[in-house]
C-alpha cells in the first residue's frame, strides 16, 4: 500500500455550499490506501488515533494489512477472514489493551491505538504479529483461545496469550508473554494486571497439583510470599495483593502493611503517587460487617462503618461512605469529617476537576437531595441527564451544574454552583447541560414548562431565542459531544450549532450568532481543536452526479475530501482529532479504503472563518441590495418611458385623427368645387368661351 500526500481543496464552485473562499487557507491531507471497499473483508479500527486493519484474501490465505502496511500471509486468522469479491463490507471496533468487548477480534490494538497484535495459523503452527513482527510461535494443537484469547496490556508494551495440555487427563494451563512461556497452572482464568506505566504485570494462579493453592506470578517470575487481587498504585511503584489464607494481610511489594482478623473488604489505589487505601472489616454488628480505614497502612480514626472509598482527582481528598448498622442509616465521610446521616447515600460520588469539591445523591425520609461538601443539601425530584453522570462539571475548575425536574409537580431546578439559575416558566433538558472545557461559560436546551417543545438555548442563564433550536446529524455515540444541540469550544469563545433564524430563515452551520455555513442538510461530527483555533465537521452535500448526497469534509470552512458515505461515517472511532489539531479519519473513496490525516492550516483560524464568512454574506447582501436598488430604479426609468411612449402614441393618434378628418373635409369641399367647374365650363361652352381650369376667385 502507498501512502500519498497531497493538497484536496475543492474549489468553491466545485463544492457549491462552502462559504470561505479563502486561497491561503491550505490543510494539508496525507491519504493512506488501507484496503479496498468492494471485495468484503474485514475492517477493524482502533479505540483511539483511527488506526485501521483490513483482514484481506490472497488468493487462498488471509493477511492483515495495518493503516497499509501488510503482514505475513497466513493459511488462517483466528477470528477473522478474508472477503470475496463483491461481498459486504464489515467492520468492527477493536478489543483495546486490557479490556474486552465481550468477543476476541481478529486485531487488537492498545488503549492509544499506537500498537497492535493478531494470531493466526501458518501450516501447522500458530504465529503471533505484535506490531507488524512475530514474537510467537507454537504449536497449533497447544493454543487455547477459547480460555486464554490473545491479549494486549492498555499501552500495548506486552501481549500474551494462552497453551494448554494434558497429562494424564488433567489440564494445565499457561501464559505466553511477549513470546516467553511462563509457569503451568492447574486452571485457565488466568487475567494478568499491569502497572499504569505498562512495564510490569503480575496475575495469580492455582498450582497443576491442587488448582485451589493460589501463587502469585509478577513478571514472569513466582513470587516468595502469597497474595491474591494484585493491583499497582498510580505511580506503578506499588504491587498491592492481600492474603486471606489464615491470618488476612495487605501486601506492599511483598511486605505486610495491613492485617486484621476479620476479611479484607477493599483494596483501592489512589490516583495519584504510591497512594492506596485499604477497607478491613474489623468487627459486626448483628452479623453485619464494620469496616474501617487505612490509609497507606495507617489506622484512620472514627471511620467505623467504612464500606467504600472515594479519592479526588489530584489524591489529596477522599470521601469515606459509611454505615451505622444500629441505625441502619448511612453517612459520608469526607477527610476525616463526619456528615449527617442518612437513609440512603449513594455509591455514585462526584468530584470537580480542581478536587474542591464533592458531591453526592442522598434520600433522607423518602425524599432525594445533592449534597456538597457535606454542608450544603439541595432538594432535587429527578437529577437529569441521561448520558452520562448528572453532576456536570468542566474539564478544570471547579464549577459544577445539575438539573431537576418533575412535571406532576412542575418542580424544575438547574442548579450552578450552588444556585438555582433557571428563569420561571421553563424546564430544563438536562441531558443537554453543558459547559466549556475551561469552565468559561455554560449552555442548555430549555422547553415551556410543562411542555416537550423548545422554549430555546439558556446561555450562562440568559433565553436566546433569535436561533431556533436545531441539532447534528447521528446521536451522542457518533458525535463525541454530551448533546447534538450545540457544542462549545474548549476555551468557552465559540458556541457551534446547526440552526436558522427564528422565522426559518438562513439554515446552517452558526458559530455564535454568525452563519458560517449556509445548509439545509445534515452536519456531523462537528469538532474544535484543543487550542480552539480550528473546526471540523462532515456536510451532506448533494451532487448532479448522483442522488444520494456525498460527505464532505470541512476545516476551518475549507472543503476537502468528498466521500460516499460507507460504514466507518457511523462509527465513533473513525473519526478522531488529536491534542496537536490533526484530524484522522476513514473512509471510502471509490473502490478503497482510505486514512485520511488532515493537518489545518496555521494561517486559517476559527476568527479567520468567522470574519471571512460575515465578509462574503456582507458582500452578497450588498450586492443583492444594490441589485434591488438597480432594479427598483430600472423599473421607474421603464415605467416612465412607458408612459412617455404612451403620450407620444395619443399625440401621434390624435394628429393622424385630425389630418385624416381635415383630409375628407378638404376631399368633400374639392369634390364641390369640381362639379361647380364642371357646371361653369358646361355653360361657358354654350357661349363659345374656353374652359377654365379652376373656379374663378
Amino acid at each position: 500500500m502507498k501512502t500519498n500526500l497531497k493538497l484536496t481543496v475543492f474549489s468553491v464552485a466545485l463544492i457549491g455550499a462552502a462559504v470561505v473562499p479563502f486561497a491561503a487557507a491550505a490543510p494539508k491531507v496525507a491519504e493512506t490506501v488501507v484496503g479496498p471497499s468492494r471485495d468484503g473483508g474485514l475492517y477493524v479500527i482502533s479505540q483511539n488515533e483511527a488506526r485501521v486493519a483490513y483482514v484481506g484474501a490472497k488468493g487462498t490465505r488471509t493477511v492483515v494489512s495495518v493503516d497499509g502496511a501488510e503482514g505475513p500471509v497466513l493459511d488462517e486468522l483466528f477470528n477473522g477472514a478474508g472477503g470475496q469479491p463483491g461481498a459486504q463490507l464489515l467492520l468492527h471496533n477493536a478489543n483495546a489493551g486490557g479490556k474486552f468487548n465481550g468477543t476476541p477480534t481478529a486485531v487488537i490494538f492498545s488503549e492509544r491505538g499506537a500498537h497492535y497484535a493478531y494470531i493466526g495459523r501458518q501450516g501447522n503452527e500458530y504465529v503471533v504479529i505484535h506490531d507488524g513482527k512475530e514474537v510467537g510461535r507454537g504449536p497449533r494443537n497447544d493454543l487455547t483461545l477459547a480460555n486464554l484469547p490473545l491479549g494486549l496490556s492498555p499501552k500495548g508494551n506486552f501481549a500474551f496469550w494462552g497453551e494448554q495440555k494434558i497429562i494424564e487427563g488433567r489440564g494445565q494451563w499457561r501464559l505466553i508473554v511477549n513470546g516467553k512461556p511462563e509457569t503451568w497452572t492447574g486452571h485457565q482464568d488466568i487475567k494478568p494486571v499491569f502497572s499504569p506505566d505498562d512495564q510490569h504485570y503480575a496475575y495469580t494462579f492455582g498450582t497443576v497439583a491442587d488448582y485451589r493453592k493460589r501463587q502469585l506470578v509478577v513478571d514472569g517470575k513466582v513470587a516468595s510470599y502469597l497474595g491474591h487481587t494484585p493491583q499497582y498504585t498510580a505511580d506503578s511503584k506499588l504491587l498491592l495483593t492481600i492474603k486471606s489464607d489464615g491470618a488476612n494481610v495487605v501486601f506492599a511489594n511483598g511486605k505486610p502493611v495491613v492485617s486484621a482478623g476479620l476479611p479484607v473488604a477493599r483494596v483501592v489505589p489512589g490516583p495519584t503517587g504510591s497512594h492506596y487505601a485499604v477497607i478491613l472489616r474489623k468487627g459486626t454488628y448483628n452479623y453485619e460487617a464494620v469496616g474501617t480505614l487505612y490509609l497507606d497502612g495507617k489506622e484512620i480514626a472514627g471511620t467505623d462503618g467504612a464500606l467504600d472509598i472515594s479519592f479526588s482527582p489530584d489524591g489529596k481528598r477522599y470521601a469515606l461512605r459509611c454505615s451505622n448498622p444500629a441505625a441502619h442509616s448511612f453517612f459520608m465521610i469526607i477527610d476525616g469529617k463526619k456528615g449527617s446521616e442518612y437513609t440512603g447515600v449513594s455509591e455514585k460520588v462526584s468530584w470537580s476537576p480542581d478536587s474542591s469539591k464533592v458531591l453526592f445523591p442522598i434520600v433522607s425520609s423518602g425524599r432525594n437531595f445533592i449534597v456538597l461538601n457535606n454542608t450544603e443539601e439541595f432538594p432535587v425530584q429527578g437529577v437529569g441527564s441521561l448520558t452520562r453522570d448528572p453532576i456536570v462539571f468542566p474539564a478544570t475548575g471547579s464549577r459544577y451544574g445539575f438539573s431537576s425536574m418533575e412535571n406532576m409537580s412542575k418542580q424544575y431546578l438547574l442548579i450552578v454552583d450552588g444556585k438555582n439559575v433557571l428563569p420561571p416558566g421553563l424546564s430544563p433538558n438536562g441531558d443537554t447541560f453543558d459547559f466549556s472545557a475551561d469552565g468559561s461559560h455554560w449552555a442548555m436546551v430549555a422547553g415551556p414548562a410543562g411542555r416537550s417543545d423548545y422554549a430555546g438555548l439558556l446561555v450562562d442563564g440568559a433565553l436566546d431565542q433569535s436561533l431556533a433550536i436545531g441539532s447534528f446529524a447521528g446521536s451522542n455515540w457518533m458525535n463525541p459531544t454530551r448533546n447534538t444541540n450545540f457544542l462549545w469550544s474548549p476555551d468557552g469563545k465559540y458556541l457551534a450549532r446547526m440552526t436558522r433564524h427564528a422565522d426559518g430563515s438562513r439554515p446552517g452551520l452558526y458559530i455564535n450568532s454568525a452563519l458560517v455555513y449556509p445548509s439545509q442538510m445534515s452536519v456531523s461530527r462537528p469538532f474544535f481543536s484543543a487550542d480552539s483555533q480550528h473546526i471540523y465537521w462532515q456536510a451532506a452535500e448533494r451532487f448532479p452526479d448522483r442522488g444520494p448526497p456525498y460527505y464532505i469534509t470541512y476545516v476551518d470552512g475549507v472543503a476537502l475530501t468528498k466521500l460516499s458515505g460507507d460504514p466507518f461515517q457511523s462509527n465513533m472511532h473513525a473519526w478522531v482529532v488529536d491534542e496537536a489539531g490533526v484530524l484522522t479519519y476513514v473512509g471510502v473513496d471509490g473502490d478503497v479504503v482510505k486514512r485520511f490525516r488532515v493537518t489545518p492550516d496555521s494561517e486559517m483560524t476559527v476568527d479567520k472563518m468567522v470574519t471571512h464568512a460575515a465578509a462574503a454574506q456582507a458582500k452578497a447582501a450588498s450586492e443583492g441590495a444594490a441589485a434591488q436598488a438597480k432594479a427598483a430604479q430600472d423599473k421607474v426609468e421603464a415605467d416612465a418611458k412607458a408612459k412617455a411612449d404612451a403620450a407620444t402614441a395619443l399625440e401621434k393618434r390624435q394628429a393622424d385623427q385630425a389630418a385624416a378628418y381635415a383630409a375628407k373635409q378638404q376631399a368633400a369641399i374639392d369634390a364641390r368645387n369640381a362639379k361647380k367647374l364642371k357646371l361653369l365650363n358646361a355653360q361657358r361652352a354654350k357661349k363659345g368661351l374656353p374652359p377654365l381650369g379652376e373656379l374663378p376667385e
